[in-house]
């Protein structure tokens, strides 16, 4: 993209206006009819002033004023013909009426003529040998500011220098284009909206290129007679969009909302200013559009500057995006300001249009380029995430396998240590025909059974009963405990409640208070349940030794409730300290 970029520097370098040594403009004169009212016959009457060829002539904002220039031209080869192309280095002028010996030539953007050259205006000249001619040009632009040169060409340099140009901006349009369909692309695939604001930017962009440079004109739209007006709306719409990009590039809409607001509304009053003066122009009311001229300048140098302002800010938040825009945007703004200022007399030097083309293509290039490595770099991070989102679910599948294969230890361990133990015993008996005993030891065996299945999975959490599903596990407890109370307090929690997490939580309520009473030595587990409108928090207390919450990291019993508790959208909250407890906070959402 940079070799692009200086090879459309290096080529529309080479499109500046030289003077043919032999046939030479010998002297020119101007003077301005400020109505538009003089006719061919009237200038003889009228006093003109030297025209300078070397600096041109530039008389500022004008309203329907017409410029009459009076050029005598000279061959001085003794011996040749001379055929050559005098040429107005506008391409923007409304028209350009050329009078030789009372014949009148007409080119102009609010004409029906097209000049055969994209690169200026021009008309052709035939010279006899020492013959001198002279040459009457009208020049009008309606309304907007009025400037321009002449000089005098080969017809094969106009040639060749147009045909550089169209093939030069074919080829950029052609990239702009490929660019632009790569960034949908791209949008497709990420549903990011600055690839969108790009694309709209980099449209924008290739219609004002075609537009300034005459290339829709003589390419696409030869008859239409409107293109000065297309040019100004056309950079007015460009900036507002550029603008939208950039602020959106650098999330000003909420790092500062300030400034946001403040481009929001100018770039609202200028999308005003257009329709008025599109308004004007329709009723013919020429002579009010220069205060919204005026008035669009000042907004689009108030934007600049605000822009410019914060990616100064962002250089210190968000660097790379700033440096980005520095590097693009800085050229556009130092056009922009330089336009402005000269269109305001407040300096002398004025920018040619040529630039606005150059800046416009790299922006739109180095944007493209820049989106591109945010999408590729973006593209390698969820790749990334991916791998470790697959690696999560490894570890999850194994945790859950390794609690499986404990669960099922456990059970086996109970039914060979405890029930085959006592079946083995029953079944003694019953071979001794003690049949009043080996009953007994059957009955007992059977709470037993029932205990144990209550105490692994309570039937009565098929109906809800969260509260007493825990309670029931109480006495097995403290049975086996010494010195150690456990107590549940519920406020406004249910009695019964239907939710699919609830088998869940009551095995995690489970490993909690068994992960409290193996390691933390505690004297009293409070397990306190609450109902809120839009949650269920549960929160379990233990006075035991504690730990350092910060500097331990979480075994696999917590980290398994911790992924349940995620997989309910809820939260896990742990604060503990050496000597001081540990409190164990989990909420999860209710169904609304």
């Amino acid at each position: 993209m940079r070799i692009i970029f200086f090879l459309s520097l290096f080529l529309f370098s080479q499109f500046s206006i030289s003077q043919d040594k032999e046939l030479l403009i010998k002297k020119t004169l101007y003077a301005v009819d400020s109505l538009s009212q003089w006719t061919l016959n009237d200038i003889k009457t009228k006093k003109f002033q030297d025209f300078d060829l070397q600096n041109g002539i530039d008389i500022g904002y004008n309203k329907n004023s017409a410029i009459w220039c009076i050029l005598k031209i000279k061959n001085y080869d003794s011996l040749h013909y001379k055929s050559k192309w005098i040429c107005l280095n506008n391409n923007n002028l409304d028209s350009i009426s050329l009078y030789n010996n009372k014949t009148e030539k007409l080119l102009g953007d609010r004409t029906s003529n097209i000049s055969p050259f994209i690169e200026s205006q021009a008309f052709k000249l035939s010279l006899k040998p020492n013959e001198e001619k002279t040459l009457i040009f009208r020049v009008k632009k309606i309304v907007s500011f009025a400037n321009f040169n002449f000089s005098i060409e080969n017809e094969d340099t106009l040639f060749q220098k147009s045909n550089n140009k169209i093939a030069l901006l074919s080829f950029s349009l052609g990239i702009v284009f490929l660019v632009i369909l790569f960034n949908f692309h791209l949008y497709y695939f990420s549903k990011e909206k600055i690839y969108l604001y790009y694309n709209l930017y980099a449209i924008v962009g290739s219609i004002y290129l075609m537009i300034s440079t005459h290339f829709a004109r003589n390419i696409f739209f030869n008859k239409f007679l409107y293109f000065s007006e297309l040019r100004i709306y056309s950079s007015t719409i460009l900036v507002i969009v550029l603008t939208l990009f950039v602020t959106a590039f650098l999330d000003l809409r909420h790092k500062e909302p300030l400034k946001y607001k403040i481009i929001t509304f100018l770039n609202t009053i200028n999308l005003i200013v257009i329709a008025s003066t599109v308004l004007l122009l329709a009723v013919h009311k020429n002579e009010w559009l220069k205060p919204f001229f005026f008035a669009g300048y000042c907004n689009f140098t108030v934007i600049l500057f605000l822009i410019f302002i914060s990616v100064l800010l962002n250089l210190k938040y968000n660097r790379n995006a700033a440096v980005y825009v520095l590097i693009a945007f800085t050229p556009h703004i130092v056009w922009g300001i330089v336009t402005i200022f000269s269109e305001f007399k407040i300096i002398n030097h004025k920018l040619s249009v040529d630039w606005l083309i150059y800046i416009c293509f790299y922006e739109i290039l180095m944007f493209g380029y820049v989106l591109t490595q945010n999408y590729i770099s973006t593209f390698q991070k969820n790749n990334e995430l991916n791998k470790e989102i697959i690696q999560e679910k490894e570890r999850t599948l194994q945790s859950i396998t390794n609690t499986q294969i404990r669960e099922r230890r456990n059970i086996s361990n109970i039914i060979h240590d405890n029930f085959g133990s006592k079946i083995a015993h029953i079944l003694q008996l019953i071979q001794l025909k003690n049949n009043d005993l080996a009953k007994s030891n059957i009955e007992k065996l059977a709470s037993d059974i029932r205990e144990i299945s209550h105490t692994i999975l309570p039937k009565s959490l098929d109906d809800g009963a969260f509260i007493s599903s825990l309670e029931s596990q109480i006495p097995s407890w403290n049975l086996n405990l010494k010195n150690i109370t456990i107590e549940i307090f519920a406020y406004d929690f249910p009695e019964k409640i239907q939710e699919q997490w609830i088998y869940d939580m009551y095995l995690m309520s489970l490993e909690i208070i068994n992960n409290a009473l193996r390691h933390g030595k505690p004297n009293s587990v409070i397990i306190e349940l609450y109902a809120y409108p839009k949650h269920y928090l549960f929160q379990f207390t233990d006075d035991g030794i504690g730990f350092d919450s910060n500097a331990t990291a979480k075994g696999f019993g917590l980290e398994n409730i911790e992924k349940r508790v995620l997989f309910y959208k809820g939260t896990l909250d742990i604060n503990s300290s050496k000597n001081n407890g540990t409190v164990i906070q989990i909420c999860i959402p209710k169904r609304l």
